[in-house]
């Protein structure tokens, strides 16, 4: 059994694109609509057999993100990483790159366009 992706509610499909793909650098790998209008956009990275979903819904009154703590993207380099992000999209950060020394990884935290917490993370050699 695995995962096989994680949905979000987005309020606008391409500010997020832009985020998970220019900015991130993860890539499209599917789309679809239904015939009642929703999108369902899915990106995904190199490594990864799992997908992010975006379901952006015209007829959804509002996108909350309460109850997700945050979504993790393993990346090379946090600090690159961070650094590109801030430079395509210029996110609202959360957290500077630091080193949280009893998960042995380096980490930054930034918030994609609807308020949800992102994870840069990488593990420590």
């Amino acid at each position: 059994m695995d995962v096989q992706h994680t949905a979000i509610r987005v309020s606008d499909l391409e500010a997020t694109r832009e985020f998970y793909e220019e900015g991130l650098g993860l890539e499209y790998s599917q789309d679809f609509q239904t015939e009642s209008g929703v999108h369902n956009y899915y990106v995904t990275g190199d490594d990864l057999d799992t997908e992010l979903q975006f379901v952006s819904d015209p007829d959804a009154d509002d996108v909350d993100p309460a109850g997700i703590v945050h979504l993790a993207i393993r990346v090379d380099d946090v600090d690159e990483t961070f650094d590109a992000l801030v430079e395509a999209v210029d996110p609202s950060v959360a957290g500077e790159p630091t080193t949280i020394e009893p998960a042995n990884a380096r980490a930054a935290f930034v918030e994609d366009p609807d308020g949800y917490e992102v994870e840069l993370f990488s593990p420590l050699e």
